[in-house]
């Protein structure tokens, strides 16, 4: 019992934090074990203080990049570490209508799971294989993972073997990462073993008003 409150007394506690004090929590995070106790607590709130306190700007454009290169509305999209839905939310406005969602929060998929809008929700840890077959998806998303003491940039590989050939990854990379996380690298192996080709990359702000600190990136499945 005494473990059930000290929860609720967490869950709690992040309600009353300001938006701008948990995004830097969340960019002080040092392992993938910090971020799921982190999102564990967040999940009931994330999207206000994403959205109505931060003016999260990156789910909206990346649904926008992904509508430009996927004309087929009924292609299958896997939306990876969907949270609580954001980017799937702006997907449906441009018409999507396939999506599956992954994310390693229990609590996230379970605030996803009340909008109504993936066809199947998957409990998975990026930085472990997937128990995903081969080329299972049209497209994948993935927006805001690529961060501070997140999912490394072996995950690339994973992701792009459940691509059909041909097909699209658009993603976020936190551009302070980019090269010292070793992305940058790791994107040119999957070029050199004609795996993948970066098809686009730009630099953009993940907020509203804030410096453009986002590699968004096309990353195409050979």
């Amino acid at each position: 019992m005494h473990g059930s409150e000290d929860e609720t007394k967490k869950a709690v506690s992040l309600e009353d934090e300001s938006s701008a004090a948990l995004l830097e929590r969340a960019y002080g995070l040092d392992t993938p074990g910090e971020a799921r106790e982190l999102y564990r607590d967040w999940a009931s709130t994330y999207d206000d203080h994403l959205e109505k306190g931060l003016r999260y700007l990156a789910p909206h454009r990346l649904a926008r990049i992904l509508a430009g290169v996927v004309p087929d509305p009924s292609a299958l999209i896997l939306d990876i570490g969907c949270g609580t839905g954001l980017v799937a939310d702006y997907l449906s406005g441009h018409g999507f209508m396939a999506m599956d969602g992954l994310d390693f929060s229990p609590e996230m998929l379970s605030v996803a799971a009340k909008k109504s809008i993936y066809c199947t929700l998957i409990e998975a840890d990026l930085e472990k294989p997937l128990d995903i077959a081969d080329e299972a998806y049209d497209a994948a998303i993935c927006c805001g993972t690529f961060t501070h003491g997140h999912v490394g940039p072996r995950a690339l590989w994973e992701i792009c073997r459940i691509l059909k050939s041909g097909t699209p990854f658009v993603c976020t990379i936190h551009g302070h990462l980019w090269h010292d996380a070793g992305f940058a690298d790791e994107i040119a192996k999957l070029e050199a073993q004609d795996m993948a080709v970066l098809e686009q990359v730009s630099d953009e702000p993940y907020f509203d008003g804030a410096p453009a600190d986002g590699k968004f990136c096309i990353l195409r499945r050979r």
